[in-house]
């Protein structure tokens, strides 16, 4: 199947064709000759059929072949490529926030400083008053003109810009860096500090670290900027950062179709299941079991089975994750299979053995281990009639606790550790 792929750049265009086989750094050399533009200073990104609102980046040739992959399950043949510019301060800020160094205080130094536009302008000029400590006015504020002042009214500083020919580069045209304010002395928070700003503070280092979590962002932009910021916004500019990097989750979800097919491909031996709602078309349940965990529990595990299912921790998603997990022969955990369920109902889990027996290679006995919770402890005998089913230690002794709390607790929890 041929494509075609239109790229922009600073309102010009192009229009050409390619094959599913081409690399990236084929498509690189082609744009670039194309546009006459660095292809080392700017990045590719296509917009995702699903949802022409959320786009993709291009990094390596595994990403290319996953969007001619996704467009011809889609039934589509023309690719929207958008090039954007990626800007070297930003990649050496990032790098010396890797290093733990500060930020630099010379973000705004010169007049005739160039920025790649008025939006990075903005942004710079954002990252610089919050580490110096100071806000702004503005004075002019368009499409071709920046000029901004100190919100003190005595202090000199004073910023104006414009844009550089038709754009959309802009350039300092006048600068007074000097302040007569008290800069410096903002410390428990500044009104710039929005959750698309912590967004693009936190982006780069949620590429190398996805467990971020907001105390820890809370931590670095206290120590790198100098300011505090309240738990709440912290979360938020990570949501959105998390967004913008891999897309919402609706989007995501309405990939699951595409992943399967994909997965049953390659996989031609494991064992998928995929369940929707058949009026809503909403997500329901999700299966997997790869061939080659199956076959790894057979050979290098001890025939036990850890079940356990864990709620998925976001806001806009209702859901439980349910796994059954091995030990192999160095004591680690091993996952045998894994599904997503809207909910940890008897019939989810239900669902959930049926497909793991499916997916077991062997008829040898297994001595399942769980949490002894509502819907397992009668599933399991269900549809593993014959098979051991224990409980774990650690939850024994919490609902053992919580159901003889008071002044016989002490007693009855030494007692129970001598019989156990």
């Amino acid at each position: 199947m041929g494509f075609r792929k239109g790229a922009i750049y600073a309102g010009m265009g192009s229009v050409d064709s390619t094959e599913r086989d081409m690399e990236l750094a084929s498509i690189h050399a082609r744009v670039s000759d194309r546009l006459g533009i660095n292809m080392q200073e700017n990045m590719l990104k296509y917009l995702i059929p699903i949802d022409g609102h959320v786009e993709q980046v291009l990094l390596d040739d595994g990403d290319v072949q996953a969007m001619f992959d996704l467009h011809k399950c889609q039934g589509t043949s023309f690719i929207n490529l958008q090039i954007h510019a990626v800007d070297s301060r930003c990649l050496s800020m990032h790098a010396s926030r890797q290093s733990g160094d500060p930020p630099p205080h010379d973000r705004i130094h010169s007049v005739g400083q160039v920025f790649i536009s008025k939006e990075q302008l903005h942004m710079e000029l954002t990252n610089y008053a919050i580490i110096r400590g100071f806000n702004w006015k503005y004075l002019k504020n368009d499409s071709v003109r920046l000029t901004v002042r100190c919100y003190v009214d005595v202090c000199p500083w004073r910023l104006h810009s414009s844009v550089v020919c038709e754009g959309p580069e802009f350039a300092i045209k006048s600068l007074n860096n000097i302040h007569s304010c008290g800069c410096d002395i903002m410390s428990d928070g500044h009104p710039e500090t929005s959750k698309k700003w912590v967004a693009n503070v936190v982006k780069g280092k949620l590429v190398d670290k996805p467990t971020y979590r907001a105390s820890e962002i809370m931590r670095d932009i206290r120590r790198d900027y100098g300011i505090s910021i309240p738990y709440h916004q912290a979360w938020w500019g990570k949501e959105v950062a998390v967004s913008s990097l891999y897309g919402d989750f609706r989007t995501s979800y309405h990939m699951l179709n595409w992943y399967s097919e994909r997965a049953l491909q390659s996989n031609p031996r494991l064992v998928l299941s995929l369940k929707v709602d058949p009026e809503t078309q909403r997500f329901k349940r999700f299966f997997i079991c790869f061939q080659a965990s199956a076959y790894g529990f057979e050979v290098g595990c001890r025939p036990i089975l850890f079940l356990d299912g864990t709620h998925v921790k976001q806001h806009r998603v209702q859901g439980v994750i349910l796994a059954a997990s091995a030990l192999n022969g160095n004591n680690e955990l091993f996952t045998v299979a894994y599904s997503i369920a809207d909910s940890e109902t008897y019939d989810n889990l239900v669902w959930f053995l049926q497909n793991l027996k499916k997916a077991l290679l062997s008829d040898r006995r297994i001595a399942f281990l769980s949490d002894r919770g509502k819907g397992l402890k009668e599933a399991i005998p269900d549809i593993f009639p014959n098979d051991h089913h224990g409980y774990c230690f650690q939850h024994i002794m919490k609902n053992f606790n919580d159901q003889c709390a008071g002044k016989y607790a002490a007693p009855f929890k030494k007692l129970l550790r001598k019989i156990l």
